[in-house]
């Protein structure tokens, strides 16, 4: 992938998550009820492994370290991807580098190793399993 369009997409990416996390504390400040949008849950009525890692990031936000924990981990690798990786990719066009599409290939191939790839899946199906525990 060229580098201008990764940039393009981690960017749009993070900005659709900021408008995510700025509706739904809206919404929870408001004392609305936050948008339900997993397809997974609303057919199944089991929450699937990220279920919660909004509430989680709204969390961390909000300095609920513990509380986040319970909701979903994986609230706490999406609140650092949103907030590292949109200044690492500004840090980068700003010094015409390419730092971030370096770390980019190395992850993907890192992540390509079959040690790393069970330990993700295990990783999540644990978290799953959690997330079932919990709403159930």
């Amino acid at each position: 992938m060229p580098k201008k369009k990764l940039y393009l997409l981690i960017l749009a990416f993070a900005l659709a998550g900021y408008s995510w996390i700025i509706l739904n504390h809206y919404l929870l400040k408001t004392n609305k009820p936050t948008l339900n949008v997993c397809l997974f849950r609303q057919v199944t009525g089991i929450p699937c492994p990220s279920c919660g890692t909004t509430h989680a990031v709204l969390s961390i936000a909000k300095g609920n370290f513990r509380q986040a924990l319970d909701e979903n981990i994986l609230g706490f690798p999406v609140t650092l991807m949103l907030v590292i990786f949109p200044t690492w990719i500004m840090l980068d066009l700003f010094r015409k580098k390419e730092s971030f599409y370096r770390f980019y290939f190395w992850t993907e191939s890192f992540l390509r190793k079959k040690w790393v790839a069970w330990s993700a899946l295990v990783f999540l199906l644990a978290n799953w399993g959690w997330n079932i525990y919990r709403n159930c």
